[in-house]
C-alpha cells in the first residue's frame, strides 16, 4: 500500500505535481462546495437552506426562542474529544420490526417499542432508550440528501470525475489544499485510454441519511410524552454514501412499491388497504445498517420534523455507510402525494441547517489532523 507523500521539496519539485495541482484545484473553485437545498414541497419551495422554514411547516419551524435546533453542520476541528464517552451499546430485536409506511414525507420502519428487548444504552446516554422506528432522508440528486453535514460535506465519494495528464503521477496518493483542510485521497483508479485518465474518486455531498429513533423508557411512560421531554429522545444518525450494493437495505428496498402513495390517515380505509399504504414486514435487524466504525459525534439537539421538540440526544456516526444508485432510485420512486393526489416525487425531504448556538459538538474519538 502506499504511503500518503508530505507536501514537501522532493513531491514540489515534480515536473508533473505542479501541473496535477492546478488541475485538481481549478476543478475544485469551478465546483460549488455544497449545493443549495431545496425542497419541492409549497411552503419552501423557493427558500434555501439557511431558512428556518420546514416543508411539513406552513410558518416558522423553530419555536420562540429555541437554542438547540437540528440539523448542523459538525465541524471536524471544532468538535471537542470526550474521553468520557464510552461506546454505544445497540442491541435489536429483529422480530421487533412491524411494518413500513409512506407518511407523506419519507417511508418510515415501526418497531414494537412495548418491552426493553430492542435499544440503546451508553455513550452519551444515561439510560436506555427503546427503538421506536426508523425513516431515512434524501435528495433528488445523489450529491445531496442528509440532513447533517460534515464540514459542509466536501470529502471524497464515489462520483465520476477526469484529468488529463500523466496517468503514472495518479497512481500516487496525492495530498493537497482543500479549503482549510488538507485532504489525503487514498485511492485512485487510472485508466490511460487515448491519453485520458478517468478519476473515480472525486469530491461531493452524503446522498441521504438513515436516522433510527428512539425514547428514554426509564424517564417517560410512552413514546408520545418523550418527544416533549427533557432527554426524551435519541436518535442515530447515519450518512449514506454512494457506493456498493447494500445488501441489508434491499429487503426495505423491495417492499417499497407496496407503499408508493402517501397514507391518508392513522386508519386506512379499504382502498388504501389495497393498494399498499403500509406494508408488513417479517424479521429484519436494523443494526446490520450500522456502519463498522463506531465512532461518533453527540450533542444536544432537536426533532427535525415537526413538533421540532428540542428533546433529543443525537449520536453522528462517523463513517457512513455506502448504497447504490439503484436503491437510491427506488426511494425516489415514492410519492409525496395520497391516492387522487397530483403527483409528486419524494425527493429533498430533509430539513435545512440550523444555527449551533454555541452548543458544544463530542466526539469519541480523537481528529486527527494532517501536517503541512
Amino acid at each position: 500500500m502506499l504511503r500518503p507523500p508530505v507536501l514537501g521539496r522532493s513531491l514540489r519539485r515534480s515536473s508533473g505535481f505542479s501541473i496535477l495541482v492546478k488541475q485538481m484545484w481549478g476543478a475544485l473553485r469551478s465546483r460549488p462546495q455544497r449545493l443549495e437545498r431545496w425542497c419541492s414541497q409549497g411552503p419552501c419551495a423557493q427558500r434555501n437552506r439557511n431558512d428556518a422554514l420546514h416543508p411539513l411547516c406552513k410558518g416558522p419551524v423553530s419555536a420562540p426562542g429555541g437554542t438547540r435546533q437540528s440539523p448542523i453542520n459538525i465541524r471536524w476541528r471544532d468538535s471537542v474529544y470526550d474521553p468520557q464517552l464510552k461506546p454505544l451499546r445497540v442491541s435489536y430485536a429483529a422480530a421487533s420490526c412491524l411494518h413500513v409506511w409512506n407518511t407523506g414525507y419519507f417511508f418510515q420502519v415501526e418497531f414494537d417499542d412495548s418491552a426493553e428487548g430492542s435499544g440503546i444504552s451508553g455513550g452519551p446516554l444515561e439510560n436506555h432508550y427503546r427503538l421506536k422506528q426508523c425513516h431515512f432522508h434524501w435528495g433528488a440528486a445523489n450529491e445531496r440528501g442528509s440532513e447533517h453535514t460534515v464540514d459542509d460535506r466536501v470529502y471524497p465519494a464515489e462520483a465520476p470525475g477526469a484529468f488529463y495528464g500523466d496517468p503514472k503521477i495518479l497512481t500516487t496518493e496525492i495530498v493537497f489544499l482543500k479549503r482549510r483542510d488538507i485532504c489525503i485521497i487514498p485511492e485512485w483508479e487510472s485508466v490511460e485510454k487515448s491519453g485520458r485518465t478517468n478519476v473515480r474518486s472525486w469530491f461531493c455531498s452524503y446522498a441521504g441519511a438513515l436516522h433510527l429513533v428512539h425514547w428514554n423508557s426509564v424517564k417517560y411512560r410512552s413514546y408520545k410524552e418523550a418527544l416533549t421531554g427533557e432527554n426524551g429522545v435519541a436518535v442515530i444518525g447515519v450518512f449514506l454514501k454512494l457506493g456498493a450494493h447494500h445488501e441489508a437495505l434491499h429487503k426495505l428496498v423491495e417492499v417499497l412499491p407496496e407503499i408508493k402513495h402517501k397514507r391518508r390517515c392513522t386508519k386506512m380505509n379499504d382502498l388504501e388497504r389495497k393498494r399498499g399504504a403500509r406494508a408488513v414486514m417479517g424479521p429484519f435487524q436494523p443494526a446490520r445498517l450500522l456502519p463498522a466504525c463506531r465512532d461518533y459525534w453527540t450533542y444536544a439537539g432537536s426533532l427535525t420534523t415537526p413538533p421540532l421538540s428540542e428533546s433529543v440526544t443525537w449520536v453522528i456516526q462517523k463513517q457512513p455507510i455506502e448504497v447504490a444508485r439503484s436503491q437510491l432510485a427506488a426511494f425516489r420512486s415514492l410519492l409525496f402525494s395520497a391516492l387522487g393526489e397530483e403527483e409528486r416525487s419524494m425527493v429533498d425531504n430533509y430539513r435545512p441547517l440550523q444555527p449551533l448556538m454555541n452548543r458544544k459538538v463530542r466526539s469519541s474519538f480523537r481528529a486527527v489532523e494532517e501536517g503541512i
